[in-house]
């Protein structure tokens, strides 16, 4: 019955933001999540307690953790588009996470915020060419956080720093022999568009992604990304923006192509990104794999980024020409990477929504930061594995222009991260971001504990 009150109230209620059109056949759960922001506190922990009592016959919504490659952090990553669908006609999955966050600067107020968020995910597949995939995401204030809203931190809540929830997939998966699309609002793992899932809810796109499995090692793929909603969106985690508009532009989707290779040593991958008015992006990426001997194994990369402005040039005038180059040398449970990063064009590095594909990538720093000319970015990273699943390293990176008076950032991470099995991920990351141009230091220490199922 008092489900049934609220879903009334909220329909009398004028001052509701809905996030659906309302239809006289409209169901009342759609109706519940339109008026979230105001029976958050009704809605939320009935939102958790489905998390933890729906029981799961399926594969998880967000795949297992893993390591970037520079070994500073991870992000849940799942392919753009999966030939091992799920045989179960339906299931549902998801994760349940609790964070924390601080960041301090030298000379202004301390941002702080805590919370507990996650995703409940169902698929029903319909038959053997078409399976249907609803996934809402949440956060919630948990009461700790302060009363002031300019000293919460904006990476966890929306942008008037509440609550909010939020319906972040809802695709289509269409396949035909060696042909699968991914049809909606979805995860996308692409160098420039990806989830960087690092705070309470990773970015999230609006994609219509076909592609095409050529053979075991070969797939080739296109299709067009329209709207981005996550913490790294440029604008409100819990809305859905155009491409253009999270990107510091205006409207536009982005046309996308790619091609991708990997066997058990050799891997590459070309990604060409198209935004009318705004920017054409080139990315290609090329890596190998080895043994010096059973306990000894390397890996090598390089990559090479091209951006360039085009028609109206939305974004202001790009010209950039990255080369990056990457060795990791990983032995008796010690890994030690280094990466560097080179731009060449008159303006920086190609900006990305997400982590971006940077080589030399730190917690708070990557290249695309880095302002002036001729910008440079390098990285070192000691990471142990202290007992299995069990790793801790440290990471060191400065990122500058040709004229260090222009920019010069030095950064350190000491980051710990533990996985007991599949299901539960703990991290933890203190970066120290030094300016040697301004007294604007910074100091953040992030804190999620993931409970995937």
């Amino acid at each position: 019955m008092r489900f049934i009150r609220t879903a009334a109230g909220c329909l009398r209620n004028q001052q509701i933001h809905m996030l659906i059109r309302l239809t006289p056949d409209t169901p009342v759960f759609l109706v519940l999540i339109g008026c979230y922001r105001t029976y958050m506190n009704l809605i939320f922990p009935l939102f958790l307690l489905l998390l933890t009592a729906t029981q799961v016959n399926a594969r998880p919504s967000a795949a297992h953790g893993e390591h970037m490659h520079d070994g500073v952090s991870f992000s849940i990553d799942r392919d753009i588009v999966e030939h091992d669908l799920e045989v179960n006609e339906y299931g549902c999955g998801g994760y349940l996470r609790a964070g924390f966050i601080q960041t301090a600067m030298r000379t202004d107020d301390t941002e702080a915020a805590a919370a507990i968020g996650g995703n409940i995910g169902c698929h029903y597949r319909l038959n053997t060419h078409i399976k249907a995939h609803l996934g809402v995401y949440g956060v919630g204030d948990i009461g700790l956080n302060s009363h002031n809203d300019d000293n919460i931190h904006g990476d966890y809540f929306n942008r008037k720093k509440d609550s909010f929830l939020m319906l972040g997939e809802a695709f289509l998966t269409l396949s035909y022999g060696n042909f699968t699309a991914r049809l909606g609002r979805q995860v996308v793992d692409s160098p420039h568009f990806d989830a960087d899932d690092l705070r309470m809810v990773g970015n999230l796109f609006e994609a219509y992604m076909v592609d095409y499995k050529m053979n075991e090692q070969l797939t080739w793929g296109a299709g067009f990304i329209r709207e981005s909603a996550g913490w790294g969106n440029g604008g409100n985690i819990s809305h859905f923006i155009p491409i253009g508009e999270a990107m510091g532009g205006k409207n536009g989707s982005a046309w996308v192509s790619w091609l991708n290779y990997e066997d058990e040593q050799w891997s590459g991958k070309t990604w060409f990104y198209f935004i009318p008015d705004h920017l054409t992006i080139l990315y290609a990426e090329f890596g190998y794999s080895g043994e010096l001997s059973p306990e000894i194994s390397y890996e090598i990369g390089v990559q090479y980024d091209w951006g360039q402005s085009v028609g109206n040039e939305r974004l202001g005038d790009v010209e950039a020409h990255t080369l990056g180059g990457m060795a990791s040398l990983s032995g008796y449970d010690f890994t030690f990477t280094a990466a560097y990063d080179k731009n060449f064009g008159d303006t920086g590095a190609v900006f990305s929504l997400g982590g971006g594909p940077f080589f030399a990538a730190m917690d708070d720093q990557t290249i695309d930061a880095a302002e002036g000319k001729d910008t440079q970015a390098f990285s070192l990273t000691a990471e142990y594995e202290l007992i299995e699943d069990l790793n801790v390293g440290v990471a060191w990176g400065e990122f500058r222009a040709i004229n260090k008076a222009d920019y010069k950032v030095q950064e350190i991470n000491y980051f710990f991260n533990y996985n007991w099995g599949d299901q539960l991920f703990a991290e933890l990351m203190y970066a120290v971001v030094d300016d040697k141009n301004s007294s604007e230091d910074m100091d953040q220490i992030w804190f999620t504990l993931t409970y995937q199922y």
